[in-house]
This record gives C-alpha cells, sequence and structure tokens, in this order.
C-alpha cells in the first residue's frame, strides 16, 4: 500500500486518486504519480536515464527524487503527472515519435543497459536466437515459432542501441502538448526492431490496416525485423500460456494477417 509516508518522502501531498491502465497498480496524488516497482537497482538505473533525457518534439514524464535524493522509496517510484490519452492507430504519428526518442537516447552505452529477468526479456532473446522456448510450452506453440524463426538468419553486424521495446500504447495524445512517452521499456536491439514491434502491435492490437506495414518497407531488413517483432510478442504470450496451445493460437490469429501480407 501507498503510505503517507512515501509519499511525504518525495515531498508531495494530496489526495490519492488510483489510475486506471497498465497493471492498475499506480496512484496519482496532486501532480505526482506513484508507482510500485519490484527491482531497487535497476529503477534506480531507469529513471536516471529517463532525468538526462532533454525531449525534443514530445515529453516523458520525468521521475522526483526522493528527500535522499534516490528515486525509489520503500518499492515505489514518483513521476511528474502529464496530460495525455492511449489512441490506437496512428501509426506515422507514433512511428515519427519514436524515432525522436530514439535519436534522442541513440548515446547511451549499451553495456550499461541493465537487464531485468521476466517474459518480456526472454521473448527478446526468443525473438533473437539467444534463447529457446521453455521446456513446457506446447509442442505447437513452439513449431509456429520456430518455423518462423526459421524464416531469417543473424546478420554478422547489427546497429544496436538501447530502444523503447513497447512503444505503440505508451505514447500518449494530447490536444496541447506534444506526445507523451511512458513505461519505458529498454531493451538493446536495433530501431528497426522497436518500429517493428510498435507497427505490428497497432495493426494486431489497435485495429490499423494491415497495408499499412508498408510505412517499414524502406528499412532493408524490414522483413527480418517484422518476423523477429512478431515473435517477440508470440513468444510472451507462449511464456504465459504455456501448455495452453488455445490461448496462444488466439494471439497468433492477430497477427497473422501481417505474415500473409509480407508472403510468409
Amino acid at each position: 500500500m501507498l503510505s503517507e509516508e512515501i509519499i511525504r518522502s518525495f515531498n508531495v501531498s494530496g489526495e490519492k486518486i488510483p489510475l486506471l491502465g497498465g497493471q492498475n497498480t499506480s496512484v496519482r496524488v496532486n501532480h505526482a504519480v506513484f508507482k510500485p516497482v519490484d527491482d531497487m537497482e535497476y529503477t534506480e538505473w531507469l529513471l536516471t536515464v529517463i532525468d538526462s533525457i532533454r525531449p525534443q518534439g514530445y515529453r516523458l514524464s520525468k521521475p522526483l527524487r526522493t528527500q535522499k535524493g534516490t528515486f525509489v522509496s520503500d518499492g515505489w517510484v514518483c513521476t511528474q503527472f502529464e496530460r495525455g490519452q492511449e489512441v490506437n492507430g496512428k501509426i506515422n504519428e507514433k512511428l515519427h515519435v519514436s524515432r525522436l526518442f530514439h535519436r534522442d537516447i541513440s548515446n547511451l552505452n549499451v553495456e550499461n543497459c541493465i537487464q531485468v529477468q521476466n517474459p518480456w526479456a526472454m521473448a527478446h532473446h526468443i525473438a533473437w536466437q539467444r534463447d529457446e522456448m521453455p521446456p513446457e510450452v506446447h509442442p505447437k506453440t513452439k513449431l509456429i515459432i520456430n518455423e518462423l524463426l526459421s524464416k531469417v538468419q543473424l546478420q554478422e553486424q547489427y546497429n544496436l542501441q538501447i530502444v523503447h521495446g513497447d512503444l505503440a500504447g505508451n505514447i500518449l495524445f494530447d490536444d496541447v502538448f506534444p506526445p507523451l512517452i511512458i513505461d519505458f521499456s529498454p531493451t538493446v536491439a536495433p530501431v528497426e526492431y522497436a518500429e517493428a514491434i510498435l507497427v505490428c502491435d497497432c495493426i494486431a492490437w489497435q485495429g490499423s490496416e494491415v497495408f499499412e506495414i508498408e510505412v517499414l518497407s524502406s528499412h532493408g531488413s524490414f522483413i527480418e525485423m517484422i518476423i523477429r517483432a512478431i515473435v517477440f510478442r508470440l513468444a510472451v504470450e507462449a511464456i504465459f500460456a504455456k501448455s495452453d496451445h488455445t490461448t496462444f493460437e488466439q494471439q497468433y490469429h492477430l497477427f497473422k494477417p501481417i505474415l500473409d501480407y509480407i508472403d510468409l
């Protein structure tokens, strides 16, 4: 529970208002939003990175420090409240914001990126053929994912940087202010991979038209990045579904029109 002591530690006061969205754990207090976190070391690193970014053409919810100068207080973090609403689709606008953001973080040292161990990190590793599917995953599920990965080959070199791996639903829009990026989910990968995740998510989950995948076609590796992006999403579903192939198949059918469009 968010205690008054934690709220005061960030020099904030006011009524607690639960916020919907995400995992429904965030609480607004006056001009600030509180959110519980699990990994203190990772969170301190992540919020230090966010605090160092000077956004141009978009906004970031900047973290607030505690009276002790840290970003975490007894398992909670606090960021400035910013106006914005999630909007489905808007692929071109979101892609533009993505490129501005990735330009601004292109100088971050990938060696300093702290990777947490969770289903999303594991799924990124599967998408990049660094890990295999967990043994408890249904054989039919494994077959679908492995067949997709058989369509791509690892290249000798990629232009790697820290990227936001979950942008489609984490760019909020406002009538007055520039778009707002929230919930930075860092991973190390090509920017084109992050863009492919964004566009595929908009098509599979947000009602965008499948032909809009063409916005990625200027990249020489766009087919590879689309496949790896879809494998990432399917691997997340597979890890949670485990032996339940029916649940996985429902997710697979959301992304299948993209695979059909690029003739896979």
